[in-house]
């Protein structure tokens, strides 16, 4: 099957795209619609009236202008042309004004609606998707999409303009009007040519630069460890490198702009002289006034113009089409159902949790990670999750939080299926601290009350003392207002499961889940974090993932997965007497019984 995102994006799904974001705004580009109406009309009549302007003029320094109490034809013909100014510049102003508040607002509103959008979507789309390219897109596609937006407010009534010109300069003379018309025409033939390759190589380009955008990034964002290994040199060559890529498809984009802006020139010259070539004997015999020749002048420029300006915002439309389509494809992506329909809570605060035999698979064609698993995790026990690495332990976790529902069996909280609980209301009674903690570039008290926003001072500080982390915090300049950096970098790895720890208290939680916190501590700060998890896990329904089997002795009940099945279960001193046992030949690996 073919990668959805591979494939190129087509006229149809970046307009998609644009009208997903455009028609919020329908009611305001209606308004907009009716202006373009009133400044094409005035402008299209703007270059008639300025030649009977002239012939007037004419006519009076002839000496033809008959004796009369009336308005001169020529004062009429200047009030008429400057009313039409008037109307058509105000009308113009009215639309800059309101296309640029919808430009500004558009623009934020796609960037505001991607973040959400992402934070809706299910834990799956953030686990095989490159997020940062995802970033890419929908910060491209704000700006782009509302140029789109700016181009064709512009464009549009200059467009129709050239409709109402087409017809005015018919009445003047049909055969110049036809010059005209043919000159527009190939024009646009040849710019419909030459642009047929944009599309695809814009693809081309919007791909490689978002895949190596979320490259660059990802490097950035582990600046430790690139660092680390001393691969800036390596990293910065694949970044010139990727440059040198993108660099090379955009200039392949400039090139054929390039082409177009010169025959653009090249036809409006040949238009025009033309025009002036056949004029001369109208001029000549009478057929066709000064006036008249500068009314088809004036809509010479006023043709091209429109079309000129239409082959510069093309590329403006064929990128924002694209990246258009791009976001499209994310917002496509189905958000996480909080409230299924029946949603349900119960007013049981137990933290009970029953597997009743969960099978579970990444998709339809991928193999079970878990097969048949049944326990029961009583209110207040320890459940300990042992095996080897992909033998389905996260993933046993990821079920009771519903961040994935089972492809058979059930998994219930509190009496409750996953299926149907409220996830807001279930994740509420939920607390993690995981192996590798991520801290916000925030302050230590906001990441403390992080999930529980409506903490006082007093029980911010009370959690952080039962974490053993309030005496450092004390010790800092800025104390509770520290910055702790992007992701936690300013603090050592002791101290980072501590705020986390401290977090998950302040959450006060039913169920507790501990992917095996001490196991990066030296011996000082895993004993603090060990007092301080003991005392959390108290009364609480806790599931330890275990790599240091030291951790897990004391737990009530020990799940052995094995190739995503329980292998063995019990307690520590059951599993350590079953002889040739999994867990017995890993525990005695541990203690260094087996090289």
């Amino acid at each position: 099957m073919e990668n959805e995102a591979a494939k190129p994006i087509s006229f149809r799904d970046g307009v998609r795209g644009v009208w997903r974001h455009a028609r919020a705004y329908r009611g305001k580009l209606f308004l907009l619609a009716l202006l373009g109406l009133v400044s094409a009309g005035a402008n299209g009549v703007v270059p008639y009236v300025t030649g009977r302007f002239f012939d007037a003029l004419i006519t009076i320094s002839e000496g033809k202008t008959a004796s009369s109490t009336m308005l001169p034809l020529w004062a009429s013909m200047l009030i008429a042309w400057a009313v039409i100014q008037i109307i058509a510049n105000s009308t113009d102003w009215v639309m800059d004004r309101s296309r640029r508040k919808i430009d500004t607002s558009m623009h934020l509103a796609i960037q505001t609606e991607g973040f959400i959008h992402l934070l809706k979507l299910p834990l799956a789309y953030h686990a095989n998707e490159h997020i940062n390219a995802a970033l890419s897109k929908i910060s491209m596609a704000g700006w782009r999409i509302s140029s789109i937006m700016q181009s064709v407010i512009q464009i549009a009534p200059q467009l129709l303009s050239v409709a109402i010109g087409i017809v005015l300069a018919a009445t003047i003379s049909v055969p110049m009007a036809g010059i005209l018309v043919t000159g527009v025409t190939v024009y646009i033939t040849l710019l419909v040519f030459m642009l047929r390759p944009i599309a695809a190589i814009d693809h081309a380009a919007h791909e490689t630069w978002n895949t190596n955008w979320d490259a660059a990034a990802s490097a950035v964002q582990q600046a430790s460890s690139v660092k680390q290994a001393t691969a800036e040199t390596y990293e910065i060559a694949k970044i010139r490198t990727s440059a040198e890529q993108t660099s090379g498809l955009w200039y392949s984009l400039e090139k054929i702009w390039s082409n177009v802006s010169f025959f653009q020139r090249v036809i409006v010259f040949l238009t025009q002289l033309a025009i002036f070539i056949a004029s001369v004997g109208s001029v000549s015999n009478g057929s066709m006034t000064i006036g008249d020749l500068i009314a088809l002048n004036g809509y010479a420029l006023l043709f091209f113009g429109p079309f000129v300006a239409l082959g510069h915002s093309w590329q403006i439309v064929q990128n924002g089409l694209t990246a258009a389509g791009q976001l499209d494809r994310i917002f496509e992506k189905k958000e996480e159902i909080y409230r299924p329909a029946g949603a349900a809570t119960t007013e049981e605060h137990s933290g009970k949790i029953i597997f009743e035999q969960v099978s579970f698979h990444y998709g339809e064609e991928r193999d079970n990670v878990l097969s048949d698993i049944t326990f029961i995790a009583n209110p207040g026990e320890v459940i300990a999750l042992v095996g080897e690495s992909g033998g389905g332990k996260n993933t046993t976790i990821s079920l009771i939080s519903g961040y994935y529902f089972p492809s058979s069996g059930t998994v219930s909280v509190d009496g409750i299926d996953t299926r149907k609980w409220n996830l807001s209301d279930l994740r509420k009674r939920i607390a993690v601290v995981p192996q590798e903690i991520s801290l916000f570039n925030d302050t230590i008290r906001n990441n403390i009350c992080y999930g529980a926003f409506e903490a006082t001072d007093a029980q911010i500080e009370q959690a952080a003392h039962e974490a053993h982390i309030d005496e450092y915090i004390a010790s800092l300049p800025n104390g509770y207002q520290t910055l702790v950096g992007e992701r936690g970098i300013k603090l050592s790895v002791g101290q980072k499961q501590r705020i986390a720890i401290a977090r998950a208290i302040l959450r006060d939680p039913e169920i507790l889940i501990l992917d095996e916190p001490t196991s990066a501590l030296d011996s000082e700060t895993e004993r603090l974090v060990t007092s301080a998890l003991g005392k959390l896990m108290q009364n609480r329904t806790t599931f330890i993932i275990a790599h240091r089997l030291s951790t897990v002795r004391k737990a009530d009940m020990i799940l052995v997965l094995k190739e995503g099945r329980i292998a063995e279960s019990g307690n520590h001193e059951k599993l350590i007497h079953i002889e040739n046992g999994i867990y017995r030949h890993l525990y005695e690996l541990h203690i260094g019984l087996h090289e």
